[in-house]
């Protein structure tokens, strides 16, 4: 079903319903950029992962955010399915809140035009948002705002401000106005706009007001067609001036709720505390918070706190299909592959129903990269996996569905892209520190190509090269009980420099320190000496500690 903003206040019951209802839902997004890979060195941890995303990744936009939920049926053995598509794009506010700006990369673009995205309903239809930091913000200003009239009100005066001595170009201006206020009040009116003006000029009027007709008239400003308008009105009673007042409190948190929008789909997954289900979920799951949620922290492990507080339960197709039982039998990982190869035995996918014929996909209705559509197909090869280790377990669908046991495995475990050894971001726990100890750091002529370092470690097998820059490179040992002989074979070649992966990082680790001592430039000789300290205990991370003295032992 396709959400937009003309259509989703009627929908948002029966979406909270399909959530509260179901076993698990999955989600995928369409952005307006990725470039997440830019910088991603394959021997990257995961906290270097999240920083170069953060950084490459934060300023562009979810244009389509695709939710289906799954109810299991134990009497009729199926699952009963509904999809949504929501076309979301957050409106500008107000000047208390910044005009939302955002990148957009041509490829991404080109690639959704190519499969019918459309920007027109985007842009014109498309559900705003807030997150909690920015509804905080806006709800507290209208606070202040109308608890400041109230007290005026009661204390039977104006909302003063210092007053502005009148600029020459400013004064017929301020004498047309005093014309149209005295025709108004000597006609039947209850009330008139007066010229549009800047917000200098605005303050003029209410000092005139305040001067010259406090017992006569209300000013009030009004958004009218993107322009903000001065009212002028016959003053009337404390009783009438609040009720106005609260009225237009209460239409100012109508329209922070319409603001708020496509976030309360959101707070119905953290509410209900539902398994969500991605496919190659990383950047789907730092938008999903970031954008509606929390802004993201610099900080990694704040980062996952904060993810596992709101989302305790969340599984990545991506990652549990690269992992066993499934790898040595699924011959790839891409989402439409992935379900192809789903489809075939050993794996039988279980019955799909929609629910409503309208709120849900086929197969067969082929709608790659339309959010809803990819969200449906990863529920689906999730229940297909999910199946398939039941089975291995000789369990029957029921108990294998009435248990998330089998999924131990594989929750809150986030898939990284580009990383040897099946890294992934560990939600709910330490991540695991692979071993390091078979991969080089070689820096080399700028003529070299990877066959001169394919030749360079051919003795000692097959390489993995990933490259860093034009010079220096990561290489990686295939064999990795030829290490040892590598290094001290290698070590101390002409033309070349080879470090162990740990010597290195604690090098790097060394620099960035003297760099921000050097930036920092303490000013006294005991402040220079606790920062050499710091330099010399930190240099080298606990976890590459014992690496960094076996390959020393090397030599």
């Amino acid at each position: 079903m396709e959400i937009t903003c003309s259509n989703f206040n009627e929908a948002l019951p029966e979406i909270e319903k399909c959530i509260e209802d179901s076993l698990f839902v999955s989600i995928d997004c369409e952005f307006s950029g990725l470039n997440t890979v830019r910088n991603i060195n394959a021997f990257d941890t995961p906290e270097e992962y999240y920083k170069k995303m953060r950084t490459n990744s934060k300023d562009f936009l979810i244009m389509q955010y695709g939710l289906s939920t799954f109810k299991y049926n134990e009497e009729e053995n199926n699952f009963k399915q509904n999809s949504y598509n929501f076309y979301v794009f957050r409106r500008p506010v107000n000047r208390n809140l910044p005009d939302n700006r955002f990148l957009c990369q041509a490829s991404s673009i080109d690639f959704l035009v190519k499969h019918s995205f459309d920007f027109n309903k985007l842009f014109k239809e498309g559900l705003s948002y807030l997150n909690e930091q920015d509804a905080d913000k806006y709800k507290e200003h209208i606070d202040q705002a109308y608890n400041k009239v109230v007290e005026s009100i009661e204390n039977k005066t104006e909302v003063k401000s210092d007053s502005v001595q009148v600029p020459e170009n400013a004064q017929s201006f301020l004498d047309d106005v005093k014309v149209q206020i005295n025709n108004f009040l000597n006609g039947d009116d209850t009330e008139m706009p007066l010229p549009k003006c800047n917000a200098f000029f605005r303050r003029l009027v209410y000092q005139l007001g305040e001067s010259e007709y406090r017992d006569k008239i209300s000013l009030e400003t009004r958004q009218v067609e993107g322009d903000r308008v001065l009212f002028v009105s016959r003053l009337k009673t404390l009783e009438e001036e609040k009720q106005i007042a609260k009225k237009k409190y209460e239409e100012q948190l109508k329209e922070l709720d319409n603001f708020i929008g496509f976030t309360k789909v959101l707070k119905c997954l953290i509410k209900f505390e539902k398994l969500i289900v991605g496919h190659n979920i990383c950047l789907d799951f730092f938008h999903t918070i970031d954008k509606f949620l929390i802004p993201s922290p610099d900080s990694y492990s704040e980062f996952k706190d904060i993810s596992h507080s709101l989302f305790p339960k969340v599984l990545d197709t991506k990652y549990m299909s690269s992992c066993e039982p499934f790898k040595n039998l699924i011959s790839s990982t891409i989402l439409a592959q992935l379900l192809e190869n789903l489809r075939k035995k050993p794996f039988e996918l279980p019955q799909i129903v929609i629910e409503d014929p309208s709120k849900g996909y086929t197969v067969e209705d082929i709608k790659e990269h339309e959010a809803g559509y990819d969200a449906f197909i990863t529920g689906l090869c999730f229940l297909g996996m999910w199946k398939h280790l039941g089975l291995l377990d000789n369990k029957s669908d029921t108990k294998t569905f009435q248990s998330m046991n089998l999924l131990e495995p594989y929750l809150n475990r986030i898939y990284l892209s580009g990383l040897t050894d099946n890294q992934c971001i560990l939600l709910s726990g330490e991540d695991s520190q692979p071993s390091r100890d078979h991969v080089f750091h070689l820096t080399f002529p700028k003529e070299w190509k990877l066959s001169n370092i394919q030749q360079l470690f051919s003795p000692f097998g097959n390489v993995f090269v990933s490259w860093l820059d034009d010079s220096s490179a990561y290489v990686g040992l295939y064999k990795t009980e030829q290490a040892k002989a590598a290094y001290v074979s290698l070590r101390n070649g002409d033309g070349y420099a080879l470090k162990t992966f740990a010597s290195h990082r604690a090098q790097t680790a060394t620099n960035q320190l003297q760099k921000k001592r050097k930036n920092s430039d303490p000013s006294t000789p005991c402040q220079r000496k606790k920062m050499d300290a710091s330099v010399k205990s930190t240099s080298i991370d606990p976890a590459r500690n014992k690496l960094f003295q076996e390959s020393n032992s090397w030599t």
